[in-house]
């Protein structure tokens, strides 16, 4: 690997703590103070203000009649059917089903990236998707319980935002050659906005604002500012200097850390297999960032 490389490469690491821990932080709100939906419209709001906010010092112009569709496209995959489909098939099954079926994400990036980007295959990147999803499974997976069915609603609503987020990936990354990343994040999130809100209308309005708790605005901060504003622009800014299977296969990441913080902070057991899949996650990483 270059050194050149090495800030991209950090900041997706980045990317997947901030994703790993939002698990566990995520839980602090929804649903017990505020539905998943209602919850998408705050974020993606509050989001989009602060874009907005920062971009006043990008004086950047958009060429709409090139590129309108396709922040469109990114808008909609992006961040409507992204986030939209996660929160509610993870309300529909298991948390195992929804893990596992996340990790498939990377290989929809990378058959999205063969179609649209007509990128490489080589040996070692098909060799690390592999190792990087044998790890993942074997953090996700528990050997004496197996793996619940849950429901099928569900795990088509995840496997179709697993496929949206690799669509996204791909389709983002021709506007970074062009634009800045505030500049293209920014008209993404104005048109998720515009997408999540009559979804998420009704759940937002039966928010009952004098319930939450000092603990649960943090926990709203961390997902709206960590989670959403600093990922978004981490990944876009990734984009300009790594291709998208690169960066998809970071989410392989997002269990590790996801256990790490658990078993540091909630009192959950670190074992032997989860460092042996941890090894093996990020082994599948390096083999597809790896230059010949």
């Amino acid at each position: 690997m270059k050194i050149p490389d090495f800030k991209q490469h950090i900041a997706m690491l980045l990317v997947g703590l901030l994703y790993g821990t939002n698990y566990s932080i995520v839980k602090i709100i929804t649903p017990e103070y505020i539905l998943p939906f209602g919850l998408i419209v705050i974020r993606v709001a509050i989001a989009t203000a602060c874009f907005w906010l920062i971009g006043l010092s990008v004086n950047e112009k958009i060429n709409w009649r090139a590129d309108w569709v396709r922040i469109v496209l990114c808008a909609f995959f992006g961040v409507g059917i992204n986030m939209l489909f996660f929160f509610k098939g993870v309300s529909l099954t298991t948390a195992i089903n929804g893990s596992i079926i996340m990790t498939l994400t990377p290989v929809m990036v990378f058959v999205t990236s063969l179609i649209l980007l007509k990128e490489k295959v080589t040996l070692l990147k098909v060799l690390g998707l592999a190792v990087g999803f044998l790890g993942a499974f074997l953090i996700i997976y528990s050997p004496g319980t197996g793996i619940s069915l849950g429901n099928w609603r569900g795990d088509v609503l995840i496997l179709l935002n697993a496929m949206s987020y690799g669509v996204y990936l791909v389709l983002v990354k021709p506007l970074m050659t062009r634009y800045t990343p505030i500049s293209v994040a920014k008209w993404i999130f104005f048109f998720g906005f515009l997408l999540v809100l009559p979804v998420g209308w009704n759940e937002f309005t039966q928010i009952e604002w004098q319930a939450l708790t000092a603990k649960v605005y943090f926990s709203m901060a961390f997902v709206i500012i960590g989670v959403t504003v600093i990922v978004y622009v981490l990944n876009i800014w990734a984009l300009k200097k790594v291709n998208p299977s690169t960066v998809g296969v970071y989410i392989y990441v997002q269990p590790v850390f996801a256990t790490l913080i658990a078993s540091t902070f909630f009192g959950e057991i670190l074992s032997i297999r989860h460092l042996i899949a941890a090894l093996l996650v990020f082994a599948g990483v390096w083999l597809v960032v790896k230059r010949g």
